[in-house]
């Protein structure tokens, strides 16, 4: 009996093996019938990747590849496309989206910063090749979850069915060798980088002595809009700005949660920014400061060139009753509503550092 329940068990056994061998056999044949699009593996980080967060934050944070593999991924399609209009190529990247490693890190300001929050503050990656790119804290951490800006450690070509092994198109042919910042809301790959070590938080240097001092809890009104740009200021100008309509804006906020779905009534802020500042484009970043002091700070890249930034609006009706402060910045596909300014009374246009 003994032997005939041992005889049984290494039939099982062997069968599990097959079967297991089976399975490997039949996603290599997938892989190489179709060809096309990698399948969606499970793909852990390399060892040897880091990466080190730093800047304005309570801690220095130091990731190792160990640590990296806790975080969720994601797998993202992209079609790449170079500054100056080339195509570079299409690939799928498995990487940790930026919203997802920046949850867990603390923002820290000086304690005589004129903004307590991580709203106004710009966020830099650092390859080790010297490169940086320029993001706002609020485009990695308040839009949704659509197109996240990631930090790609596995990249493969989407190649076409037919004939994929004399297909030439794609620019990158290797897999990743290191971290790469994924940009897939971008039109371009400007704020792609390749190897990136680090990040740090910073805050742009604006004129505060002109903006208004941040008061916790004060009820204000804002009494016009002042354009700033090098310091010097004057007033807003809404002359030929067409007016623009948002409906079914299901307003979230990070930190009370569920707040209406409303109907919304201004001016476009692309047209906006155009009409007021003279040198006004996406390498520029924009402060946007309420009467009570509460500061967001915006890329010039997810303002002219993204999708959602054709939403953003200027409001000045909210539920067909005149906003609260008169005007409110309002990027109406963010996730959360963290980013609109009730009272806005200041835009400074401000350049990288």
């Amino acid at each position: 009996m003994k032997k005939q329940l041992t005889f049984l068990a290494a039939l099982l056994a062997l069968a599990s093996l097959l079967a297991i061998a089976g399975c490997r056999q039949k996603i290599t044949e997938i892989m190489t019938v179709t060809g096309a699009t990698p399948l969606a593996l499970q793909e852990p980080v390399p060892a040897g990747r880091s990466l080190v967060i730093s800047g304005l934050v309570k801690k220095e944070y130091r990731l190792s590849s160990y640590t990296l593999n806790k975080f969720a991924t994601a797998r993202i399609r992209t079609r790449e496309v170079s500054p100056s209009g080339e195509y570079e190529g299409a690939y799928v990247y498995t990487g940790i989206p930026l919203y997802n490693i920046l949850e867990g890190v603390t923002p820290k300001k000086p304690e005589n910063a004129p903004f307590d929050r991580p709203l106004d503050m710009a966020v830099v990656f650092h390859s080790s090749s010297g490169k940086t790119a320029w993001f706002s804290y609020g485009e990695l951490v308040m839009t949704d979850d659509r197109h996240p800006c990631t930090l790609a450690f596995h990249r493969r070509q989407v190649l076409p069915s037919k004939d994929p092994e004399q297909y030439t198109k794609n620019k990158h042919k290797d897999d990743l060798r290191g971290l790469r910042l994924v940009c897939p809301r971008d039109p371009d790959t400007a704020r792609y980088l390749d190897d990136v070590e680090k990040i740090t938080l910073t805050v742009l240097h604006a004129p505060d002595a002109i903006l208004p001092v941040m008061k916790k809890g004060a009820e204000c009104a804002s009494r016009g809009i002042v354009i700033i740009e090098k310091d010097a200021g004057k007033p807003v100008s809404f002359a030929g700005a067409a007016r623009q309509k948002a409906t079914g804006w299901v307003r979230i906020g990070h930190g009370r949660g569920y707040k209406g779905i409303s109907k919304a009534e201004g001016y476009g802020l692309r047209e906006v920014l155009k009409k007021n500042f003279r040198a006004c484009g996406p390498d520029k970043f924009f402060l946007f400061v309420a009467c009570d002091g509460y500061r967001v700070l915006f890329s010039g890249r997810e303002i002219f060139l993204t999708n959602d930034g054709t939403s953003y609006l200027i409001v000045d009706t909210l539920d067909g009753r005149k906003a609260t402060g008169n005007y409110m910045l309002a990027p109406v596909d963010d996730y959360f509503v963290d980013r609109d300014v009730w009272g806005l009374s200041h835009i400074v246009m401000l350049d990288a550092r």
